[in-house]
């Protein structure tokens, strides 16, 4: 067994830099963490895993109701925005993506979701051997920890990644849940399962009142064999002909023996590659970058969910966790959290989902989060201040901004048929990168978010709600016509969080593939890509647990380990 040590390191300085390691990968995000344990257990390869920011510790990193503390925070989060958006009126769009050892897990919703069998079936359909529903699902269950579905085909239980039903599911979640129902949605206490579609009680990343990252669930005990290097920013891969070499770190490098990996999202990973002159030859000459490898579909497919807002108010304001923003109750919630770790700071805010159909019964188009409070998505770095710690509450739950009483439902659009850009914006490694959504670019998506507009109006209607849905807040009753609706999507809609496909996987006869099914990139050796962005395209559904199942698969491949024999609970039912 390799030895570990109590906790992961946080090493800054040179005693790793000009060592050569087995395995050198770029970016400690939910991949990257997950990658270097796997390949770790082998006791005799060494790997150094290099992370621009911090080791990711704070109480608000593992508290679940804390992150209001981490967006705009230049210590955990990159700050990214999007070019300015027509399809927005010209609007540009607020991207947290998470710093430090555990990336955006260290911050994002903590909800566990994987899409549908059939979007993994359709990779393997795209020419992607080994990534059908059957050969992933093992992966998946090898990852998870959930301890509430023993015996379920579909899950595992011993898995590091811990999983608990969502903790703060009151009153209105019930509500809600009854409503989508007699609105004409089944229930569903698994969206993980059998089927995606219905509503019901979300299974989340939290433990013992923890936050799980990905850092927490992986690296708690950090194998002797696995160096961390933190606050290390990578620049370019170092090629020497068609094989990658190391990492260059500013004027410093990093040597790797047999593989070097980039683990850094859908931004990062897209961004190294044509600094390092891999990608579409012509912008890299525009950007003064010699071009290494011609790779026209390096950050060329960038999809993402589009999230719409819509909100309501309540007759009764004490149904509306908004009331947690009032200074003693805030105090109350963190003392019981620091004495505890119980209580509503020890969850997350959201409990329930919908998965809605408006035309593939097994493959909903639309998944909406229901939030009982109303708050508005954007960065809100916060200050020390009087004013700021009389309405703490406010700084926890909402960044810095008041939520009012209310029922949010966040819509998300499951596979948009849009898909945008990311490109330099310079040769220079510390410049962010043009990101360019370009949302709505197909109608056929804007008619389904108008579609589901509609229906969230209809659960709202049901008999549930009646004596507790106040006025809608969002879009407002005034917009009427598909237009109206069109237009406060188009001045609302936000982003779900999961940019994905920016150095996609591909069949041999893609054009536009960056990556072969075994993660590769194409034509240079010793240089894979493993992270959400080498998905070949949108899933239905939050992207951290396939992010994670894809590295735990990885290792797999890069150790030379037989994959884990295919099994599909579907076939049994048959």
């Amino acid at each position: 067994m390799t030895p570990t040590t109590d906790k992961t390191t946080d090493v800054v300085g040179d005693e790793a830099i000009g060592r050569t390691y087995d395995y050198v990968i770029a970016g400690a995000g939910s991949a990257g963490c997950t990658l270097a344990a796997r390949l770790a257990e082998d006791p005799e390869v060494t790997v150094c895993l290099v992370e621009a920011g911090g080791s990711g510790r704070s109480l608000w990193s593992r508290m679940p109701a804390g992150n209001g503390f981490l967006f705009g925070n230049p210590r955990f989060d990159w700050g990214f925005h999007s070019l300015p958006q027509a399809s927005l009126n010209g609007r540009c769009l607020y991207y947290p993506r998470g710093k430090g050892v555990g990336g955006t897990s260290l911050m994002n919703g903590m909800i566990y979701m994987r899409g549908t069998a059939a979007d993994y079936d359709r990779w393997r359909q795209k020419g992607l051997p080994g990534w059908s529903y059957g050969e992933v699902l093992p992966y998946f269950r090898r990852s998870a920890g959930a301890a509430h579905r023993t015996g379920d085909p579909y899950h595992g239980t011993g898995g590091p990644l811990k999983l608990t039903p969502a903790g703060n599911y009151d009153r209105l979640n019930e509500i809600f849940v009854e409503a989508a129902q007699q609105a004409g949605n089944p229930a569903n206490d698994d969206f993980n399962g059998a089927r995606q579609r219905g509503v019901g009680r979300l299974d989340v990343k939290v433990w013992n009142g923890r936050r799980q990252s990905v850092g927490e669930a992986y690296l708690l005990r950090c194998p002797a064999n696995l160096t961390v290097l933190t606050r290390s920013h990578v620049r370019a891969v170092t090629l020497q002909g068609r094989r990658a070499r190391g990492l260059q770190l500013g004027t410093r490098e990093i040597h790797a023996a047999r593989e070097v990996i980039l683990s850094l999202g859908s931004f990062g990973s897209p961004q190294v590659l044509m600094l390092s002159g891999i990608g579409p030859a012509e912008h890299l000459r525009e950007q003064g970058i010699a071009v290494a490898n011609d790779l026209p579909g390096v950050g060329t497919r960038l999809y993402d969910h589009p999230q719409m807002p819509v909100k309501f108010g309540l007759t009764d304001a004490r149904l509306s966790m908004s009331r947690y923003q009032r200074l003693d109750r805030a105090v109350m919630m963190g003392l019981q959290y620091l004495l505890c770790k119980k209580g509503p700071g020890a969850a997350p805010f959201w409990s329930s989902a919908l998965f809605h159909s408006l035309r593939d019964r097994d493959n909903p188009e639309l998944e909406v989060y229901m939030t009982p409070m109303c708050v508005k998505e954007e960065a809100a770095p916060w200050e020390w201040s009087a004013e700021s710690i009389f309405n703490i509450g406010n700084v926890i739950m909402t960044r810095g901004k008041t939520a009012i009483p209310g029922i949010q439902f966040d819509i998300v659009l499951n596979r948009p048929a849009s898909h945008g850009t990311l490109r330099l914006a310079s040769a220079d490694p510390l410049a962010p990168p043009r990101i360019d959504p370009q949302w709505f670019s197909d109608p056929r998506d804007m008619a389904d978010l108008v579609a589901g507009i509609k229906h969230m109006r209809d659960i709202m209607a049901q008999p549930a709600f009646a004596g507790i849905a106040g006025p809608e807040l969002v879009p407002g009753s005034q917009a009427r016509s598909d237009e109206d609706l069109a237009e406060a999507v188009r001045n609302h809609v936000s982003t779900g969080h999961h940019p994905v496909a920016t150095c996609a996987m591909g069949g041999e006869h893609d054009p536009l593939a960056v990556l072969d099914h075994q993660l590769r990139v194409r034509g240079l050796e010793g240089l894979r890509v493993v992270d959400a962005s080498a998905f070949p395209d949108q899933i239905g559904g939050n992207t951290n647990a396939p992010a994670i199942m894809l590295a735990e698969k990885a290792a797999d491949m890069i150790l030379g380990r037989p994959p884990l024999p295919a099994e599909d609970p579907r076939e049994q039912l048959q």
